[in-house]
């Protein structure tokens, strides 16, 4: 078995500064490459070791300039450990040397590397762009590289493009020469040390919006013809991001210029290479006349996650792979900080418990991980970018802060930062710089909550003298024997107070004592059954976020079959006149959960449930927006409009979408976006074979990337056989994109009444399957396949993934089969306990 030793390069040749020459043809999909790498050699050697991977060496040699000695090289490839050996005719002995080395590849389509990106203009014409995702082991398929994030160099780059093409890299052009042969030589400034990983060539026939100054840097989008309508929002989050996060950190900007680029075929969200960041064009390219609430928050998410990024993991990188969260996480807190700044009336922080609790969900498996574990692969540090890094890493953060307080917290970091700065940290570097800040033992706390995998579960009981509270470990599926230093936030009528709980602690108060105040924590929370009681008797005395945390307490507690269904609904049933948008954000997924696993006998009973549970809020809220209500409201009034139509199958609501949505699609300028969505969704769930076929002319025509990935989700909600197969067709042939293969595999699999045809039909073209989807993200096709808990699916679901393991994604898959688990586990108790808890609630 290949450990970590085995894909870390020498260190005898260290990089110093490359002067990296790209030469793209769109036209044959291919590129050359040259490069003079200034390298230091501390000890005599006969060979460069260098990584690379899908590129082929054509000649190299290795120059001493102080005495114009040169030795030829011969490469030998390794490709199961991604390098090359150079070997040379020579001896080279310590000193200043240069590698010169040329290559050719090909511009891929599987989105990473150098890769293609095919788009269309609106006069029909099919268009390449040329484009690179480096992170987090990828550099080495465009450019032979000590592909690693401790070697940073500086980067000189020139790119020889076509005639009237766009060439961008991370720095200003510095000059732009017109060539014999008809192309263009793009030069750019040096950037500053930093990582391989970082570094990016985009080319194409793309425009950009005038440089806009942003305290002295030029700020642009830069996105492909006839766009520019959609760049007015990413301009002024990107701005907003500048400006915080250099206050914030205390730091300028440390780029020269800020690129923020669209590209039409992406893997992730956006890569944070310094100075051209890139970007999902849906998740920077917004018309936010036309777009949901949760469509626009998420364009000034990434947005201000990536940047938050220029400081934490550009101007200071992790050592190694194994730190990724760090980067990941505080980028994560600093985009919801950011968010919250930018926008406070959208109170992200209260939001952000989505995000927490999407974690919480992995984090109670027996299969999860701890956030920070050995890494030696490139599969494993592809694997390490999953919800444990960045909402789990994120949501102890956030808890670590409001313990620490936030102006020490931020001191410690700005502390952590300068110390830091153009160089590579490991994770104790900034609970020393916390710990310096604050006082208090950081690395004692952290040290339980980031090396060890889980989550606690504290009981709250009522004694005479006031409350006991311990820890246990949270689990879904069999008890665990962690333990933690939780750093604990609690509020009684007497105010707020702080604890480190380690082992059992008597807490004295009056009644109620809130046990997770402000809903920070990470932990789940169990309350004796009075304290419960009361809380369902006058859910007031808690804050919106306390209720929130509640809900979805209480709701893991029936997933973990320690809570009969009954009383969820019970408290659900309190809820009924809650105003707080985010505690039905709580309630309908837990709801939705319970449809899925309702047999055929019962599926009317819960409907009704629903709709009754929801009536009144849908008639408060109407259908269109009332003048000066919140974005929140907005986005509200769509949650409960698809409560009603698709969960609650009411008849009335199911009609009135059918207009609505004919209504926005003649005119989408009359009806509110957030309502136009949910209109959609309602159709497409209880839609038809007529509906698909225009939902597909729709998801075609698309003017916004928002439309078309509600078009494409709505593709997947009919729930017609036919209506299934044909969307895993347009996976098949490319009609749907590669960047979203994997995605729309998991909602067709997800889907109550096809996704067992579904799955049948996956396993029937396997291979053509794993052929169109972007390996990159292989295992979130397997993101839903939790909604299949019909016992017998489940077990070949199980059979099929053992006997056919998707490569990389070991860990993923055994967490995705557990969350299975535990969906067949509350499937078997639904059907002995939810008819008679329905008729409770009905009678």
């Amino acid at each position: 078995m290949l450990t970590e030793a085995d894909f870390r390069l020498p260190r005898s040749v260290i990089p110093r500064h490359y002067n990296i020459t790209i030469e793209p043809d769109l036209e044959t999909l291919t590129f050359e490459g040259s490069q003079v790498v200034d390298v230091d050699i501390d000890e005599e050697v006969g060979s460069v070791v260098v990584n690379a991977l899908d590129i082929v060496i054509e000649s190299g040699e290795l120059v001493q300039p102080a005495t114009g000695k040169r030795l030829s090289v011969t490469p030998t490839y390794d490709p199961e450990r991604e390098r090359v050996t150079l070997d040379l005719d020579g001896r080279a002995e310590p000193g200043i040397w240069e590698l010169h080395v040329k290559w050719t590849g090909e511009l891929n389509d599987q989105l990473h590397g150098f890769y293609r990106s095919v788009y269309t203009l609106e006069s029909g014409e099919d268009k390449v762009l040329a484009t690179t995702q480096f992170e987090s082991t990828h550099a080495r398929r465009a450019v032979p590289c000590w592909d690693e994030p401790d070697l940073k160099a500086t980067f000189g780059v020139t790119l020889i493009v076509a005639d009237g093409l766009t060439a961008i890299s991370n720095q200003p052009e510095i000059s732009r020469e017109p060539l014999d042969d008809g192309r263009v030589k793009f030069t750019y400034q040096d950037t500053m040390v930093m990582p391989v990983y970082l570094l990016t060539f985009i080319v194409g026939e793309l425009e950009a919006t005038e440089p806009l100054d942003v305290d002295g840097v030029p700020l642009r989008i830069v996105h492909r013809p006839g766009q520019g309508h959609l760049t007015a929002f990413a301009l002024e989050a990107g701005a907003h991001a500048l400006m915080y996060f250099a206050d914030y950190y205390g730091i300028p900007y440390p780029g020269d210029k800020l690129d923020m680029i669209a590209v039409p075929d992406f893997a992730w969200g956006a890569m944070e290479n310094l100075g051209a960041i890139t970007y999902r064009d849906s998740d920077l390219l917004v018309n936010t006349g036309r777009a949901t609430q949760a469509e626009i928050e998420r364009v000034a998410g990434v947005v201000h996650h990536e940047i938050a990024h220029m400081w934490f993991g550009d101007l200071v990188t992790m050592k190694w792979w194994d730190g990724i969260w760090l980067n990941e996480a505080f980028a994560t807190l600093m985009e919801v900080k950011a968010n919250d700044h930018f926008r406070p009336e959208w109170r992200a922080w209260l939001y952000f418990g989505a995000d927490r609790n999407a974690a919480m969900e992995i984090d109670a498996l027996t299969t999860t991980r701890p956030v920070e574990f050995p890494v030696a692969s490139p599969e494993e540090s592809n694997a390490m970018f999953d919800v444990l890094t960045y909402e789990k890493g994120s949501a102890v953060l956030r808890m670590l802060e409001q313990y620490l307080g936030e102006d020490a917290f931020r001191s410690g970091v700005t502390a952590y930062l300068k110390k830091h700065a153009y160089g590579n940290t490991v994770t104790d570097d900034l609970w020393e710089a916390l710990e310096a800040s604050s006082g208090e033992p950081v690395g004692e706390i952290m040290h339980s909550w980031i090396y060890q995998g889980g989550l606690p579960h504290l009981h709250v009981v009522s004694t005479s003298a006031g409350y006991r509270i311990a820890q246990e470990q949270f689990r879904y599926l069999g008890a665990g024997d962690g333990r933690w230093k939780v750093p604990l936030m609690y509020r009684t009528p007497e105010g707020l107070e702080r604890i480190l709980l380690d082992e059992p602690v008597d807490v004295a108060g009056e009644r109620p004592l809130i046990a997770n105040a402000g809903g920070h924590g990470f932990y789940r929370i169990r309350y004796d059954h009075d304290l419960l009681a009361s809380f369902v008797a006058d859910m007031a005395v808690l804050d919106a976020p306390e209720r929130y945390a509640l809900v979805k307490d209480v709701w893991a507690s029936v997933l973990a079959g320690a809570t009969p269904v009954g009383d969820f609904f019970d408290l659900a049933s309190t809820l009924r006149d809650e105003t707080e948008p985010m505690v039905w954000n709580a309630l309908l997924p837990a709801l939705n959960e319970v449809r899925h696993v309702t047999s055929s006998d019962d599926r009317h009973a819960l409907d009704e449930y629903v709709r009754n549970l929801a009536a009144a809020a849908a008639d408060r809220l109407g259908w269109a927006p009332d003048q000066g209500e919140t974005e929140r409201v907005r986005q509200w009034r769509g949650d409960i409009l698809r409560a009603m139509g698709v969960m609650g199958s009411d008849p009335a609501t199911i009609d009135q979408a059918r207009q609505v949505l004919e209504q926005a699609q003649a005119d989408p300028s009359a009806v509110d976006a957030d309502v136009a969505a949910a209109a959609l969704s309602i159709v497409a769930a209880k839609g038809d074979m007529t509906d698909f076929d225009r939902f597909v002319e729709q998801f075609q025509q698309a003017e916004t990337p928002q439309l078309t990935n509600r078009y494409r989700r709505a593709l997947t909600a009919i729930p017609e056989p036919d209506a299934a197969r044909r969307v895993f067709a347009m996976v098949l042939d490319g009609t749907i994109r590669r960047q979203d293969s994997t995605s729309t595999l998991s909602l067709l699999l997800g889907h109550r009444d096809t996704g067992v045809a579904t799955w049948e039909g996956i396993k029937a073209r396997w291979p053509e399957v794993l052929e169109a989807i972007d390996a990159g993200n292989l295992r979130r096709m397997l993101d839903y396949i939790y909604f299949r808990s019909e016992p017998d699916v489940a077990s070949d679901i199980e059979q099929w993934l053992t006997a056919n393991p998707l490569p990389g994604t070991d860990r993923h898959v055994a967490q995705q089969l557990e969350r299975l688990d535990v969906r067949v586990a509350l499937r078997e108790r639904v059907a002995v306990e939810l008819g008679a808890a329905l008729r409770a609630q009905l009678t």
